[in-house]
């Protein structure tokens, strides 16, 4: 007899679909601009272009890209070179898009690992130095690849520490991790200082720049101050970057950059023992829909470079409006001083998990942060002056219902992500 888990019976088109639309009714709107939490929302144009191309390549696989689809193929090196461009890499780079900023952050290290047995054939047991704010898909890599995590628990100013990161390197350290930003803080490490340190040990640099690779080339053109953090720096021999956050594709597109073609070898995985013939892959993924990479393809040819620089920069004016007011109410910090759109602040005086539940129940979502407890705000181009003064006003009137005892924290074991 047939499970009772099992859909047995056929279903109209319109009832499957009249279920889609009930069951989302809990669901919240990605570009509400009460939503401070991971939306990469750059306006309806943008999110339109990028959906059409979607669904125009929906039934597409990336890995016949060069046989049946090869309008993909030509998807895939133009948005590379788009990328690689916007990150300095030198002529000669080799760029891989992925399904992901994990399997992006998987296949560096895994490069990574294959070069150390080439060419650091003295290490007798690999080790990856990792920063406290490292995102911890390193740690998950780490594990898979067999190499050792070592990781500075320290943070000064809430950056990768240096003299902890020096004291750190061994004989066995391979590789190295800086963030450009990491997701908690939103402050760039001391890439500059990094890249002399790797330089110095034979090490090899990864920048994750899957957040600020769409954020900070732009914050620089338009005169911010932002330290150099791509391929400018000697010792980078490989960069992460998200097409699907503030490139404003469709999820999931990411791509891995490394710094020379000669590195690829590294990153391909080739086997010749299968009777179907040479098998050789580049990711870590086999079929992959092309969809991502063609929405990524739509949204660059729709924005240009211009059109990035000027939805950038709006959102780069928001969020100075945002960090100034909050930092005007009393008893509230922000951390440091971000480069830029997502940033945490915290009190030494109020209960934070408070305060987030207190904005939660008026609806607005973000990310609740533990080391200190603070609240981390990621800006989209649906932030404009009106919400942000909007948000300042309800913050600052929770944080007095904090202070008064009206409101409490309610306790939340989760971590990492919206609450």
């Amino acid at each position: 007899m047939a499970s009772d888990r099992l859909a047995i019976h056929p279903r109209s088109a319109f009832d499957v679909a009249q279920d889609l639309s009930s069951g989302r009714m809990a669901d919240t709107d990605w570009t509400s601009p009460l939503n401070f939490s991971a939306s990469y929302f750059a306006g309806d144009d943008v999110t339109r272009v990028a959906r059409d191309a979607f669904l125009e390549h929906i039934g597409d696989n990336v890995t016949h890209r060069f046989g049946l689809h090869p309008s993909v193929q030509r998807y895939e090196h133009e948005v590379l070179d788009f990328v690689q461009a916007l990150l300095n890499a030198p002529d000669g780079a080799h760029g891989t898009v992925t399904t992901g900023g994990s399997e992006s952050i998987f296949l560096a290290m895994k490069a990574a690992r294959d070069w150390a047995r080439v060419e650091r054939t003295q290490v007798a047991s690999p080790e990856i130095l990792l920063t406290h704010t490292t995102y911890p898909v390193f740690n998950k890599a780490a594990h898979a690849l067999g190499i050792r995590v070592v990781q500075v628990s320290q943070s000064d100013g809430y950056r990768a520490d240096l003299a902890a990161v020096e004291a750190s390197i061994t004989d066995n350290t391979i590789m190295m991790v800086g963030g450009a930003p990491p997701f908690p803080y939103g402050l760039v490490d001391p890439l500059p200082e990094m890249s002399a340190l790797a330089a110095e040990h034979g090490i090899w640099l990864h920048v994750d720049a899957c957040i600020g690779g769409f954020v900070l080339p732009f914050a620089e053109a338009l005169g911010r101050s932002v330290p150099i953090f791509d391929f400018r720096l000697p010792a980078v021999r490989s960069m992460s970057v998200d097409f699907h956050k503030y490139g404003y594709a469709m999820r999931g597109c990411s791509a891995v950059i490394l710094r020379s073609e000669s590195q690829s070898c590294f990153q391909t995985f080739h086997s010749d023992v299968w009777p179907a013939g040479v098998y050789s892959s580049d990711t870590v993924a086999g079929s992959r829909a092309a969809g991502p990479v063609a929405s990524a393809w739509a949204v660059l040819q729709f924005l240009g470079y211009e059109g990035y620089l000027d939805r950038m920069g709006r959102t780069l004016v928001a969020t100075d409006r945002l960090i100034g007011a909050i930092n005007s109410i009393e008893g509230l910090s922000v951390h440091g001083t971000p480069e830029g759109v997502h940033f945490s602040f915290g009190s030494d005086e109020f209960d934070m998990m408070a305060v987030g539940n207190g904005l939660m129940a008026k609806g607005w979502m973000m990310n609740l942060q533990t080391e200190p407890n603070s609240l981390l705000l990621m800006l989209s181009s649906q932030h404009d002056a009106a919400v942000v003064d909007r948000y300042v006003a309800e913050l600052a009137k929770v944080c007095d219902e904090v202070k008064a005892g009206t409101i409490a924290e309610a306790g939340n074991d989760q971590a990492y992500g919206i609450y």
